[in-house]
C-alpha cells in the first residue's frame, strides 16, 4: 500500500477516535483551557474567521483556476487545490454531523450554529494554504521568496485556527481534529501534485 495512503488512513483514524472521544467522554484539561484564548483580541480574530468563510475561498478558488488555466503546466495542480478543498468542506461537514459534538457555552462576535467536531475552518485553512505552499514548494527553487511564501501562509493557517478558539466557537480538541482530518487529505493531495508534476515524493 502506499506510504501517502498508509499516513492519510493513520491521520483518519485518530481524528475518529479523537472524535469518538470528545464527545462522549468529561470534558478534559486540554479542552478545559479554551476559557485561556475565549474573548482574546475579538476584533482581529473576526477578521481572520471571516478570511476562512465560503465567499473568501470561492474567490480563491475561482483565482487559482484563473491561475492554472493561464499558466502553462498548472491547470491540473489548481483542479487539485480546488478539488482538495470540496472534498474538505464536504467529509467536515459530514463528520460533525456524525459526532453532533456541542460547540462552547460563550461565543463572541459570530454565533455559529453547527456541531463542534471538528472545526471546519482548521480543516479548510490546512488543505488549501497548505497544499499551496507545497506547490510553491516544490515549485520554486530555494531563495528567500520560497521561505518567506510558505511561511506566511502557514502562519496565515494558524491565525485562522487562533481566531475559532478566541471567539469562542471551539475546543482546542476541536482544532486538533480539523488538523488531522485536513492533513490526511493534505497527504492524499500532495501525493496527486507529484504524479501530476512527475516528481518522486522524496525529490527537493
Amino acid at each position: 500500500m502506499p506510504r501517502a495512503l498508509l499516513a492519510a488512513l493513520a491521520l483518519l483514524v485518530t481524528y475518529v477516535a479523537l472524535g469518538l472521544a470528545v464527545t462522549y467522554l468529561p470534558l478534559g484539561v486540554l479542552d478545559r483551557s479554551e476559557a485561556w484564548f475565549a474573548g482574546k483580541g475579538v476584533p482581529l480574530a473576526a477578521f481572520f474567521t471571516r478570511a476562512g468563510g465560503f465567499m473568501v475561498y470561492a474567490t480563491l478558488c475561482a483565482l487559482t483556476l484563473l491561475f492554472g488555466t493561464i499558466r502553462r503546466g498548472w491547470f491540473g495542480r489548481a483542479l487539485v487545490i480546488v478539488a482538495t478543498l470540496l472534498a474538505g468542506w464536504l467529509s467536515s461537514d459530514f463528520f460533525k454531523g456524525l459526532f453532533g459534538r456541542a460547540r462552547p457555552e460563550q461565543w463572541f462576535a459570530i454565533h455559529e450554529t453547527s456541531f463542534g467536531y471538528a472545526s471546519g475552518h482548521a480543516t479548510l485553512s490546512l488543505v488549501f494554504y497548505g497544499l499551496w505552499a507545497y506547490v510553491v514548494w516544490r515549485a520554486l527553487p530555494p531563495s528567500p521568496l520560497r521561505t518567506a511564501i510558505v511561511t506566511v501562509l502557514g502562519l496565515w493557517i494558524a491565525a485562522i485556527g487562533w481566531s475559532r478558539l478566541a471567539l469562542g466557537a471551539h475546543y482546542p480538541t476541536d482544532l486538533l481534529g480539523g488538523y488531522l482530518l485536513g492533513a490526511a487529505l493534505l497527504v492524499l493531495a500532495m501525493r496527486a501534485v507529484d504524479r501530476l508534476t512527475g516528481r518522486s515524493p522524496a525529490a527537493t
